[in-house]
């Protein structure tokens, strides 16, 4: 039978990504229901309690949707990650519909199976409680619409585009500030390529910065309240200097490829430096690499000089992008020569045992710590003092050993930690039952804006520290409060072992508040930023 007469098959690209999507979906709610959350997670489960037009380090996209997902289903892991999980589906349907346009299905169908193969968007962006998944939705959003406008010369309606567009962008913004750089990139795209500089003299670019900032309202008014702390923390973060540091750029470029994986991280940068070097003469590519490179590199060379730490998923939205062209080059290579083909085919065979065995891994270690097991004792011991996935155990026996002594039942009794995480995993074990503040002289976060200290004197409190911080309740709050108790110590178990030991103190008689590091006058913001770039 020759190919002119052959059945076409029932698995087209498009079917073949819905597929994709369903089971991706399936996995991820079944992980979402077998982790606990996370240290980020439980802290924003905490803004989400205190409904505000924004926050102390993030818009409020994430914690709008949690407070929704709650209302409508409860406090639950899966019904709280739930929305997330399918902003990520979106965002995978985005990068489908994306490669389709520029490139063609099956570049498009690559693209997005490529996509769910690395670990920071399959895992952690389309599973858990982050801003980052309706932040990559949104982001795809805009560019599709960027797309019709910018590359379409049969684009009716240029104007109302525009305005999708600047609706698109809004949204990202109140999901990340990391949106601006999208704009950024767009105006580059335009000032670079001289047949889209006639944008410049059309009205519907600057609807769209209108309609943009209409939507980053509630975020400028909630700064405009807060003598614009979340600007200024953020901002901090990158105008620190602590002289150049060339292993802290190291390990920002060496988490990245981790975050990605190396074998799909190495192509995606090989993605970018060709699209660069296309320039304006491929607009399809030189509009990727424009509203891809100004994130990546920004916050690739501050790692040179700031701290960053270890927020290797910062440069992710730049990355999304680059998966569109990768897509097209392995189509490509599958498409070319039997040399090519057959490096391509054991390319993603590779890519894809190797995420699924990671992904394996990850899981059940995370659910029971059997890696530790495998290791000698000693080493066993310290490797679980700092084993990253322990975030995700959920200290519900805290609950139980606060409710057993009729603490969750005072009205005048308070739950507070010197660290902001630990208060947000206690708040998210509690379900809400008490107040949960985080007392500390020098890190609250968003605390410093839920609940104000003042409403407390007078009331007894229950300290909350991990068992590594068991001394600082006495350095924080001896000044605080009237005689302070231990009550106990609760293990929190993982796999047969104890993963993680709260000492649980009560405090009586709260009488002095905490100064507050960042306050409701610029002075005290500018002196508690003097004070960060110090330490």
């Amino acid at each position: 039978m020759n190919n002119a007469s052959r059945p076409a098959s029932p698995w087209t690209p498009a079917r073949l990504v819905l597929l994709l999507i369903a089971a991706s979906a399936a996995l991820r709610m079944l992980l979402a229901s077998m982790y606990g959350f996370g240290n980020g997670e439980s802290y924003y489960f905490s803004c989400s309690r205190h409904a505000d037009l924004s926050y102390f380090d993030h818009p409020p996209m994430h914690a709008w949707l949690a407070r929704l997902a709650i209302e409508l289903g409860g406090i639950h892991p899966l019904v709280i990650r739930l929305p997330f999980i399918l902003f990520f589906a979106g965002t995978t349907w985005l990068t489908f519909a994306l490669g389709r346009r520029l490139f063609s299905e099956r570049a498009g169908l690559l693209a997005a199976v490529i996509l769910n193969l690395s670990m920071v968007f399959s895992v952690t962006t389309a599973t858990f409680f982050q801003p980052d998944s309706p932040l990559m939705f949104f982001w795809l959003l805009a560019f599709h619409g960027l797309v019709r406008v910018l590359l379409d010369e049969s684009c009716r309606h240029a104007t109302l585009s525009w305005l999708g567009i600047g609706l698109a962008v809004g949204l990202a913004m109140l999901c990340k500030y990391h949106a601006v750089f999208l704009v950024a990139g767009v105006v580059a795209f335009v000032i670079t390529s001289k047949k889209q500089q006639h944008w410049l003299r059309h009205p519907g670019p600057y609807l769209a910065l209108i309609v943009m900032t209409l939507c980053f309202l509630p975020v400028l008014s909630w700064n405009a309240r807060n003598e614009w702390i979340s600007f200024l923390w953020q901002g901090g973060r990158g105008t620190e200097f602590k002289g150049l540091r060339f292993d802290w750029l190291a390990r920002s470029i060496g988490g990245q490829a981790l975050w990605l994986m190396p074998w799909i991280w190495l192509p995606l940068i090989i993605e970018l430096v060709a699209c660069t070097r296309r320039g304006p003469s491929d607009p399809a590519r030189w509009l990727v690499a424009c509203t891809a490179m100004p994130l990546i590199a920004f916050f690739t060379i501050t790692a040179l000089y700031a701290p960053y730490g270890f927020h290797f998923h910062w440069q992710a939205p730049g990355y999304l992008l680059l998966f569109l062209p990768l897509g097209a080059t392995i189509d490509r290579w599958l498409r070319g020569t039997p040399r090519d083909a057959r490096f391509a085919r054991r390319w993603l065979q590779f890519t894809t045992a190797s995420f699924a065995a990671m992904f394996l891994i990850l899981t059940t270690h995370t659910v029971n710590g059997w890696v530790l097991n495998l290791l000698p004792a000693g080493v066993a011991a310290q490797a679980a003092i700092h084993d990253p996935t322990l975030e995700a155990l959920d200290y519900g026996p805290l609950e139980t050993f606060l409710a057993e002594r009729g603490y969750l039942d005072r009205d005048d009794l308070f739950v507070c930690s010197p660290k902001w995480y630990i208060a947000g995993k206690v708040d998210y074990s509690l379900h809400g039952r008490a107040n949960v503040l985080c007392l500390s002289p020098d890190d609250p976060r968003a605390y410093a804006f839920f609940d104000r200290q003042s409403e407390h004197l007078g009331q007894d409190a229950i300290i909350i520290t991990h068992e590594r911080f068991c001394n600082q309740y006495q350095e924080h709050y001896w000044r605080n409060f009237g005689p302070i108790t231990h009550l106990g110590t609760v293990e929190i178990p993982r796999g047969g072992r104890v993963g993680v030991r709260l000492n649980v103190y009560l405090a009586r008689q709260f009488h002095a508040t905490l100064p507050q590091p960042y306050g409701n006058t610029r002075e005290a913001t500018f002196l508690w930023q003097v004070a960060q770039r110090r330490q």
